[in-house]
């Protein structure tokens, strides 16, 4: 059998030279021995673009690219695709995490001058990735056709009316439609899986072609080609396999280990990797509260915000992005890495990152003045360290470089912790000092605390009556069918066609549509009442909790009634029976910390709000706290019905991290037997 394989293999390389491929960028390709942590993240972003292409074919499957069913689309993926929801979550979680290694990926470029003759091309290749991952990252962006989708693809294409001449007529270009629309996603799905894919595999393989050409750069900056033995072996290279693929399973390890913790147990990341007004349909009548592209690109963003005039801005945004491709001609320091230069360049490097860093947070909220003036204050470090770069580079002291490689150089592990905690340090301050949020959670006031569980059944159950009897008539749950409820919640069939199916017409795997007449509604509400199915991601259980806990009597308001959290909002009191008529008293200034406002003096509470709590003017069938408690079972129903594999997904997540664990472990064994004989 083993002599058919070998012959197959000739066979195949006397015509196609796969052989002496492999020898050239695997086998007999030399790396440097004293590879140390920041060169992990090369072959990571290797890990997740295999990723990315896979679980995207996966979702190519199922996704609807029109505006009337993408939407939809991923909410089917994502609750009928037997584990869609992996896929979908791998995706998103895949499009954050090719980023963030991409960026550390840069970074270590910066520090060991791997952009420095002869490696000009490898790092003009690797900017080409980069801006080709923005736009990858972009038109994928929109695809879900959510909120923020919609609305960030509105300001982002926009920007290009900037351009003088041409730039209306760019805008509508890209668009193909004179409004973001229906064309402007199709095309968007048409460049996402074909054109940008294939153009970045070509320059990924370009990207590792120029590499294996000159050779890989390492933390000394010492070319290893100088020093060989009498087979033409450098002294200090290694071949990169088997050495460095079983080194760098470890470092796979670890990723997947934090990779797959998101994916189980936060997929969200706190609404910066699944932002939460993406869990609301797109909508051309309704713009968010805060329109900010997701969050590796907004260090750009802020740069675009930070210049006042559109025109001037939009330059100063491509310049961002464009001024690193002139790096290699712009450091003229004799040596590469960071180890060997002076103090002009750690604290230049210190400050570069602390700014980018800035100036991401800052893109992510919204703008105050003085989050503007830091912004323009980073941004001019931004492009200070490149366009001085000749300067600072040419006045650095240098040290001498070793004419070998060394295995104990660099600043340490201390020395590192030091270096992140000043990163740390010069972010964190100034976005302090620009100031924090102007406003609470939940609006007015600080958002009452509540932890969902999904694994309480009879919380949910009878979560699902309450909805049934107080919601259903206004409210659907479009995105939910009745048998999984039904199924995950353990009601037998009868129950659920006798108390949670008003339509006998109705079969048990229909979605729960609207119980209202879409055109009876606007009559009555004057707009349609929105879907529940996922409301408590889009707005967070906490802020449903405390909303349906703060309506007050107002005799103003159309039904008679008001809301602290949602002020003048439209929906009457369907709960009025249930809770009572609650009346505003006043009551103490609620701080930005969630305490209560105290006179400095007196140290006694401040009475100035006039709705700062409230009495029971109208006894309802529950007390307060039966109440309470009934919110709570109909919020957590609300909650499991947006994620209703929440559960199985967190369950599914221990077993997965335990096996990354054993895959480490084998993985650190395997790499400690390669690299036992190696010299150091």
């Amino acid at each position: 059998m083993s002599n058919m394989l070998v012959g197959l293999r000739d066979w195949v390389d006397a015509r196609l030279p796969i052989v002496r491929a492999w020898d050239t960028h695997m086998g007999k390709y030399y790396a440097p021995k004293n590879f140390n942590f920041w060169y992990f993240f090369g072959v990571l972003s290797l890990v997740v673009l295999v990723n990315q292409l896979l679980t995207g074919v996966w979702l190519t499957m199922s996704f609807n690219p029109s505006a009337e069913g993408a939407f939809a689309s991923v909410e089917y993926i994502m609750r009928d695709v037997d584990y869609g929801w992996i896929i979908r979550y791998m995706h998103s979680t895949g499009a954050s995490a090719f980023f963030i290694v991409v960026y550390l990926h840069m970074f270590r470029a910066l520090l060991y001058g791997s952009y420095k003759k002869p490696r000009e091309l490898i790092w003009i290749f690797g900017m080409l990735i980069f801006v080709v991952l923005m736009a990858e990252a972009f038109v994928g962006y929109v695809l879900p056709w959510g909120q923020m989708s919609y609305w960030g693809a509105q300001v982002i294409i926009s920007l290009f009316g900037a351009i003088p001449v041409v730039g209306d007529d760019l805008v509508t270009w890209i668009r193909g439609d004179y409004l973001i629309s229906g064309i402007t996603l199709n095309r968007f799905f048409a460049l996402h899986v074909v054109a940008l894919p294939i153009v970045l595999l070509a320059l990924v393989v370009l990207h590792l072609l120029a590499l294996h050409e000159v050779g890989s750069n390492n933390p000394d900056g010492v070319d290893i080609k100088k020093h060989k033995d009498e087979n033409g072996v450098p002294l200090d290279g290694i071949a990169f396999h088997p050495y460095y693929t079983v080194h760098d399973l470890q470092a796979i390890g670890v990723f997947l280990f934090v990779f797959c913790f998101v994916i189980f147990f936060m997929p969200e990341m706190g609404g910066y990797f699944l932002e939460f007004p993406n869990f609301e349909e797109a909508n051309s009548l309704k713009t968010p509260a805060h329109i900010a592209p997701t969050w590796y690109f907004t260090p750009f963003y802020s740069v675009l915000r930070a210049v006042p005039d559109k025109f001037w801005g939009f330059v100063a945004f491509a310049a961002s992005v464009a001024i690193p491709f002139m790096l290699p001609w712009l450091d003229r320091s004799p040596v590469n890495s960071w180890r060997y230069r002076g103090w002009m360049t750690k604290v230049a490097l210190v400050l570069f990152v602390s700014s980018f860093l800035i100036l991401g947070v800052l893109g992510v909220k919204s703008p105050t003045p003085s989050r503007t003036f830091l912004a323009q204050i980073c941004s001019i470090i931004y492009f200070g360290f490149f366009l001085f770069m000749p300067i600072w580079t040419s006045l650095d002291k240098t040290k001498p470089v070793p004419e070998r490689v060394t295995t104990d150089g660099g600043i340490g592990f201390w020395g590192s912790m030091g270096g992140l905690v000043l990163i740390g340090i010069l972010t964190f301050l100034p976005l302090e000092a620009a100031g924090s949020e102007s406003e609470f959670k939940c609006g007015a006031l600080e958002c009452d605390e509540i932890v969902v569980n999904p694994n309480d059944l009879p919380s949910l159950q009878n979560g699902a009556k309450l909805y049934m009897n107080y919601c259903y008539g206004c409210h659907s749950l479009k995105y939910s069918r009745y048998n999984r409820i039904a199924s995950d919640l353990g009601i037998p069939e009868d129950l659920l066609q006798a108390n949670l199916m008003f339509d006998p017409s109705e079969k048990t795997g229909a979605l729960m549509q609207n119980a209202m007449d879409d055109d009876l509604a606007k009559v009555w509400f004057g707009a349609t009442p929105p879907d529940l199915t996922l409301v408590s991601r889009a707005r967070k259980p906490e802020w449903l909790y405390t909303y349906l806990r703060n309506f007050h009597k107002d005799d103003s308001r159309p039904y008679g009634v008001n809301n602290r959290v949602f002020k003048d909002v439209g929906m009457p009191h369907m709960l009025l029976e249930l809770q009572g008529m609650q009346e505003c008293a006043m009551g103490p200034v609620k701080a930005h910390n969630g305490g209560v406002k105290r006179d400095p003096l007196t140290g006694e509470d401040l009475l100035q709000d006039p709705c700062g709590k409230f009495t029971i003017a109208e006894a309802g069938l529950m007390t307060p706290d039966e109440y309470d408690a009934a919110m709570y079972d109909l919020v957590n129903f609300l909650a499991y019905t947006a994620e209703p594999i929440v559960a199985k997904r967190q369950r599914i997540g221990v077993y997965v991290l335990l096996f990354v664990v054993l895959f480490f472990i084998f993985a650190w064994l395997l790499n400690r037997e390669y690299w036992k004989d190696v010299e150091h």
